[in-house]
């Protein structure tokens, strides 16, 4: 039976004239509303955030609780319908091709946007997937600063690499244009796989303007709204973060001894922000653009997402029938679509790690910024009439220091340049010198094409000149050409054979050791098949969800579907996901209790 219409009957026998939603263990809290359809749907992402840090940092969010009540992301956990074995859909596990799913609804094979960057063997240069150099970007007038780092010209973004068609078109379609999208994030690529093709909005962050800008892919000008938030809000650059407990509280609310002697791990990636916590930072000390870059670092980046994700809703009438200003706002027929990333734990993450305190004080204030959206949309809107889903892009690795230190496992970093010259030496020798490689990156090689026309080598025939060579380096099991990857085969295989894309994707592919990241220049890092980069959370809060922990194996592609079904609309035949709904129309259950 559908979540909608067991739900229905279950209120009306419990509720009979009183409006109810369930919440933990099934039991009914009195509202002021349920109405039929939600009137919003608010899809968070969490860049980088491991299905685990929920557990890890609980009792730390309860502790920073201004409440006995969980809040925020902890709240959707424990009152929602928690999905506790969800992964990604593909790999590599990455930011672009991560959220192209949540949105899509369709594996990165299909959509095309397979990691943040690709080699274009066409213009025979890195090309990154979300920019895009014939749209430019559109600023409010007036705010960019005189100093020449900021004045260097930039293109614009936009999904125009996106093969398919997204949640947000499918919901414009099926509400024949009545349902309105407006997508934030402090990433362009956090924002521009999620808008849709008739957005009211995309927004992103600029730091060289430090507001918060689109391109001339979705406007030719801002809203004035945007413009009037951006001279009025923009952010302080003259900051201290300081952390909300001392590093003594922290490791007391850490229960694995391992972390609570993680923290304490500073490699020397971590320090070039520095020693440790306070972190002050002003305009005159680092340079205006300096402190603008790295307010995306700290917690007040996303407290003013939620600040600008606010302005959005009330200004864009999202969630309500009457779209002008001059009308009340009333329930509307169909949804609309608030889609909002958090980039800031996917920076912080790379920057110091997810052992770090950095990392642990980010997740306590984004606890708290999420709880603010929440309280504020539902004060709105009503409580009961927002459909909530929290989930993220991937996950992250342990750091190979703690990993090696504290847990006493193998592990390490991978340079792919070095990699890169092993590659092309071993080429050389076997089939004669030339320039074998053009790129390294995403654990896949790009062979260069003329060269192995001109000594009549097959890409396979090249990957099998390197598996021996492969073998010798640690940190790689071991490598398979295209072809291999086409053919599927074990669980690991099939993520690669979801993630490929025979025109974007490279010819031969390193499979990477448990416990080894590639460097790239960075403290933390993910990308790979393995279990701490592809567990995420996917949860479903808020409009008539009961809470539930689900063991079921679902991935990010179910997501879109899935939304798609709670509001009545069919799934399109380019999403690969399914829907989940059959598995939240059980009864509700303590979450406290073990899955089955």
């Amino acid at each position: 039976m559908p979540i909608s219409h067991h739900f229905l009957i279950v209120s009306l026998l419990s509720c009979i004239s009183t409006a109810c939603i369930f919440g933990r263990a099934g039991t009914a809290h009195k509202i002021a509303s349920v109405p039929e359809k939600p009137r919003l749907i608010v899809l968070l992402i969490v860049d980088q955030m491991r299905a685990d840090f929920l557990d890890r940092f609980s009792n730390a969010f309860k502790k920073n609780s201004s409440s006995s009540n969980p809040e925020g992301l902890q709240y959707f956990y424990e009152r929602g319908a928690a999905f506790t074995n969800a992964r990604t859909a593909s790999a590599p596990t990455v930011t672009a091709a991560g959220h192209a799913t949540v949105c899509s609804g369709a594996t990165a094979s299909k959509h095309g946007i397979i990691a943040n960057s690709y080699f274009d063997r066409s213009k025979r240069e890195l090309q990154e997937t979300a920019v895009d150099t014939a749209t430019r970007l559109i600023r409010t007038p007036g705010l960019l600063p005189k100093d020449p780092l900021s004045q260097v010209d930039r293109s614009g973004s936009s999904d125009s690499r996106l093969l398919t068609s997204n949640l947000a078109d499918s919901l414009h379609l099926w509400s024949g244009g009545q349902s309105k999208t407006v997508s934030i994030s402090v990433k362009d690529r956090g924002s521009v796989y999620c808008g849709g093709k008739n957005s009211a909005g995309v927004y992103w962050y600029d730091y060289q303007s430090g507001s918060m800008v689109t391109s001339s892919r979705y406007a030719q000008i801002l809203p004035e709204w945007v413009n009037q938030f951006n001279k009025e809000k923009a952010p302080n650059f003259n900051f201290v973060w300081k952390p909300n407990f001392s590093r003594d509280v922290f490791k007391s609310l850490l229960g694995d001894p391992v972390y609570k002697r993680a923290l304490d791990v500073r490699s020397a990636l971590t320090q070039k922000f520095g020693q440790g916590f306070p972190y002050e930072y002003s305009s005159a000390e680092v340079g205006a653009l300096g402190a603008r870059k790295f307010f995306e670092y700290t917690p007040f980046a996303s407290d003013y997402l939620v600040d600008f994700a606010l302005e959005a809703q009330q200004k864009e009438r999202l969630g309500c029938a009457q779209k002008r200003n001059d009308g009340e706002c009333s329930s509307p027929q169909f949804a609309d679509l608030l889609t909002l990333s958090f980039s800031t734990p996917d920076l912080v993450g790379h920057g110091f790690g997810p052992e770090s305190l950095e990392h642990f004080d980010i997740y306590l204030n984004l606890n708290k910024s999420v709880e603010r959206l929440r309280k504020e949309l539902e004060s709105r809107l009503g409580t009961g009439s927002i459909l909530f889903i929290q989930t993220s892009d991937h996950g992250v690795q342990t750091l190979p220091e703690v990993a090696r230190s504290q847990k006493g496992k193998p592990a390490g970093r991978l340079a792919t340049r070095d990699l890169k010259e092993r590659f092309e030496a071993t080429l050389s020798q076997k089939f004669g010198a030339g320039r074998w490689v053009n790129e390294v990156v995403n654990a896949q090689v790009y062979f260069n094409d003329d060269t192995l026309k001109s000594f009549s080598v097959t890409p396979d025939a090249a990957v099998s000149a390197l598996k021996s060579e492969v073998r010798n380096i640690e940190g790689v099991r071991d490598i398979l050409s295209a072809s291999d990857v086409t053919k599927g085969g074990t669980p690991e295989i099939e993520l690669y054979k979801r993630g490929q894309n025979p025109a974007r994707s490279g010819d031969a592919f390193l499979l990477v050791t448990e416990g080894w990241l590639f460097e790239e220049g960075v403290a933390g890092n993910h990308g790979t098949s393995h279990d701490e980069d592809t567990r995420i959370p996917v949860i479903f809060s808020g409009w008539r969800i009961q809470s539930q922990r689900i063991d079921a194996a679902v991935r990010a592609d179910d997501v879109a579907p899935t939304i798609l079904s709670l509001v009545g609309a069919g799934k399109p035949t380019f999403m690969t996901g399914n829907s989940l709904e059959t598995f939240m129309s059980g009864p509700g259950r303590n979450p406290s209790e073990t899955p089955k």
